[in-house]
């Protein structure tokens, strides 16, 4: 009905143009139906005949091999696979030490108990509606009531996207990261496991182990289409739960070769897969190999299964369906490992965490205290800083306290000396920008006093965020007002997000939008974002080009923004390498506009723009120098938060820099720490400035023990595809962990949580 009122509403139709038919989902069987009353009577036997008759004339449909010869074999498979078990029952109940593991998901709360010898004796799996708080309740309850004073409560620990709230609820003994909880229950199962992969309804996890720890992690940013819920949309579709939808395809005799598409392309081929007469059966095959392929080659990029590892352990409720976990072998083209327990591994690996650090005493809530826990929760917006932190206060009791949401100390209702608080170049950089005012003072151009203070705005973004000291000093020294259109905020995007012509442009472009709008808002007499082919020359690379994005965003906008008619919007090609090139070329371009424009005081703006932004690139080497300095006294661990210049915008980083500094790191940016620091051989053309800078940073990394490197990449950046695979291959081959953050629009801080502490747990395991 909304969507109806909407329809009507956008197109302005009166209620005779807008007819809405009760018969509109049989529309199309009704006109085939008055289509045919021109055509030969047939009785109803002879249409059944006709209809059977067209069925053996099928399409000719891309086919694979069968799943299984026969089911001998699928016998074969699933008693090997029985073979990695844990005994999950007890014959006339249980009498000793347990040790509980609960796994607090985003949807799920998995919980298990085990005894000494790791047997379990409780489990369970279900969704957590909303309230894993409650949930947890009634289980620990259950517990509780059903073996009483048989059983001695050990050690707890909990793990998930819930475990903090979890933990402070019910006074639970140990909180871990859900990749070492995982890594914990699959070494029980293989303790040479050397890959991992954990395929959920929604996500997609996978750990490479070297020298028993976790080397890397990998999970899917947005897309669905290696998880179950790519399986069970279809198999809704069709009328099938997904248990049944999976069976269906244990024994297609001709799988249909369905691809590795995403799900909304997926729907067409399945659609024409059925058209061309291929079964369920069929279909059902093809897609659990479509789910197969596109997590190896979509989410982990491996290039062959070889890159995946020799041991293998796979968990998750998505492959206790037997023909993806079939399928995953055929296509790797060896054996792997699946516990009977795949869906509960998370739970089981807290619960084994529990039993090896086992405490004195275990600290968790006794029965009384679990049935009368009182839980209330309520939503706030922190008002510390512009970042507008949406939080979520838990009330326990009604006293003990836990805020979650926060992206500093602030929203958490911590305050640190200054004493306690970590360096973090971003926030350095950021306090920089601020440092450069709106220019009202007297200009030090005499020639420009005799004028009118004319204000020409810079909009911060892209290409602007590095060169501001250079423009700022440029059009000051020139007499103008300099109007900087400040950090970006959510607001501001939406301003111009109806300009932004394509949807797969990095989000640090579409934001230039907002910051037009938000320049035009105030009456600017002109806006300033030249064309840049070449970034600074630092010598560091074959060449020194500029993003293709941020070098000419201005022709984009030019063609698209309506609202450029208001004012003078100058993109003029510059040369900024050569002082009296770009003196020239601005002469130029502002005489055109500016009557007051002499090439003598654009020299001299010149020569201040660029000692000014020599003295703004020292200043940054000199604090990531002190910031290093400041984190090996302390004993510190050091963090290259490594992206563009851009990525210092609180609006395109979501406060992860903050994250950073409260795990513990000292925070620095890939600029501040190799101003002497050559990137090393490389297997690709080293042709752009900040690509440079990102090598050179990851070799950095490569040879302090202390220091890690964190590489943030934009959702539709064309060039990081290359920039991710060699920090990637630098920083593994000097045997470092390398860690990926996806960035966009949308933020989810708990899952760059789960990166940044699964990096810190792989580096206590390497004892580091």
């Amino acid at each position: 009905m909304g969507l109806r009122e909407r329809f009507v509403e956008t197109l302005k139709l009166s209620e005779e143009n807008a007819i809405f038919p009760g018969y509109g989902l049989y529309a199309v069987a009704i006109g085939a139906s008055l289509y045919s009353e021109d055509s030969e009577l047939m009785g109803y036997d002879e249409l059944v005949k006709r209809l059977k008759e067209s069925m053996k004339h099928k399409e000719r449909v891309s086919t694979l091999p069968p799943l299984f010869k026969d089911k001998n074999e699928y016998q074969a498979f699933i008693r090997r696979h029985t073979q990695n078990s844990v005994k999950t029952e007890y014959a006339g109940g249980y009498e000793g030490d347990a040790y509980i593991g609960i796994d607090c998901g985003s949807t799920t709360t998995k919980l298990v108990v085990i005894t000494e010898s790791c047997d379990i004796i409780y489990t369970y799996y279900s969704s957590n509606k909303g309230n894993p708080v409650q949930i947890v309740q009634e289980q620990l309850t259950k517990i509780y009531d059903e073996f009483g004073d048989k059983l001695t409560i050990r050690g707890c620990a909990v793990t998930g996207y819930g475990e903090e709230l979890i933990k402070r609820a019910f006074s639970i003994d140990f909180g871990l990261v859900e990749t070492m909880a995982h890594y914990t229950a699959a070494k029980y199962f293989d303790k040479d496991v050397d890959f991992i992969l954990d395929i959920g309804g929604q996500d997609i996890k996978c750990f490479k182990i070297r020298n028993n720890s976790i080397d890397s992690i990998m999970l899917n940013e947005a897309c669905s289409s290696g998880c179950g819920s790519f399986i069970e949309t279809f198999a809704q579709s069709m009328g099938y739960t997904v248990e049944e939808f999976a069976r269906q395809g244990l024994f297609s005799m001709a799988p249909v070769d369905l691809g590795t598409r995403c799900t909304v392309f997926m729907n067409s081929s399945v659609k024409q897969a059925q058209k061309d007469g291929a079964s369920v059966q069929d279909i059902s095959a093809g897609l659990s190999l479509s789910v197969v392929k596109n997590a190896i080659y979509k989410v982990i990029r491996a290039t062959t299964p070889d890159e995946l590892g020799q041991r293998i352990v796979v968990q998750g409720g998505t492959f206790m369906n037997d023909a993806v976990l079939r399928c995953f072998e055929k296509e790797i083209g060896r054996e792997v490992v699946r516990p009977n327990i795949a869906g509960l591994m998370g739970a089981f690996g807290a619960a084994l965490y529990a039993k090896e650090h086992r405490p004195k005493t275990s600290s968790i809530l006794d029965a009384d205290a679990v049935r009368t826990l009182k839980h209330e929760s309520r939503s706030a917006v922190c008002k510390g800083c512009t970042n507008n932190c949406r939080l979520t206060i838990n009330i326990f009791n009604g006293k003990d306290k836990l805020i979650s949401g926060n992206q500093c100390e602030k929203g958490a209702g911590i305050t640190l000396r200054d004493d306690e608080k970590l360096p973090n170049l971003y926030e350095y950089k950021r306090q920089l920008i601020e440092g450069y005012p709106t220019s009202t003072d007297k200009p030090t151009n005499p020639t420009s006093l005799r004028k009118e203070r004319l204000k020409i705005g810079l909009p911060m973004a892209l290409g602007m965020y590095e060169l501001y000291p250079l423009w700022h000093t440029i059009f000051s020294e020139l007499g103008f007002v300099v109007i900087g259109s400040g950090f970006s905020t959510r607001k501001l995007y939406q301003k111009g997000q109806f300009s932004i012509p394509s949807d797969t442009v990095c989000y640090p472009a579409k934001l230039m939008h907002g910051h037009i709008e938000t320049l035009l808002e105030q009456g600017v007499d002109a806006i300033f974002y030249p064309c840049l082919t070449y970034n600074i020359n630092e010598n560091k690379g074959d060449n020194f080009y500029n993003c293709p994005v941020v070098a000419y965003y201005s022709e984009l906008l030019q063609g698209n923004m309506d609202s450029l008619k208001q004012t003078r919007f100058l993109c003029p090609y510059l040369n900024i390498n050569s002082e009296k090139e770009l003196s020239r070329e601005l002469t130029l371009v502002l005489a055109k506009h500016f009557d007051f424009i002499k090439r003598s005081d654009v020299n001299r703006a010149v020569k201040a723009g660029a000692a000014e932004y020599r003295a703004h690139m020292r200043r940054v080497y000199d604090e990531g120098a002190r910031a290093v300095k400041f984190a090996r006294d302390k004993g510190k661990r050091i963090m290259i938060l490594a992206g563009r210049p851009y990525h210092i915008d609180p609006e395109i980083c979501h406060g992860i820099d903050k994250l950073a500094t409260s795990l513990g790191f000292v925070v620095v940016s890939e600029d501040s720490v190799t101003a002497d620091k050559e990137p090393p051989t490389l297997g690709v053309l080293n042709q752009w400035t900040y690509h440079s800078r990102l090598y050179a940073a990851a070799q950095y990394a490569a040879e302090h023990d202390d220091t890690q490197l964190v590489q943030l990449v934009s959702f539709g950046c064309g060039v990081d595809a290359v920039t991710t695979d060699e920090v990637r291959a630098i920083l593994e081959r000097n045997n470092k962990l390398y860690t990926q953050i996806k960035i966009d629009e949308i933020t989810n801080l708990g899952a760059v949580r789960i990166r940044l502490r699964s990096l810190i747990g792989a580096l206590q395991e390497r004892g580091r």
